[in-house]
């Protein structure tokens, strides 16, 4: 998670370069919503994929393995 928080920042201060956006400094909210939408597009890939399934709770969503994670060791 660390290195893609760090892509995310490179690829966010270098966009921002290129447009002539300063400060080019990334604030924490642009980075959260950044990470945010990532998450939901691989978790889409996953549900379209099988691997996963999710739906609605009262309170929040739920998301469930379809199937167990092969340990690659094994």
């Amino acid at each position: 998670m660390k290195q893609i928080v760090l892509e995310n920042l490179e690829r966010i201060t270098k966009e921002k370069k290129l447009d002539k956006q300063f400060p080019t400094h990334v604030m924490y909210l642009e980075l959260k919503v950044e990470l945010g939408s990532q998450i939901g597009k691989a978790l889409q890939e996953l549900l379209n994929e099988g691997k996963i399934k999710a739906g609605n709770t009262l309170n929040d969503k739920f998301i469930e393995l379809t199937e167990p994670i092969k340990n690659e060791k094994e």
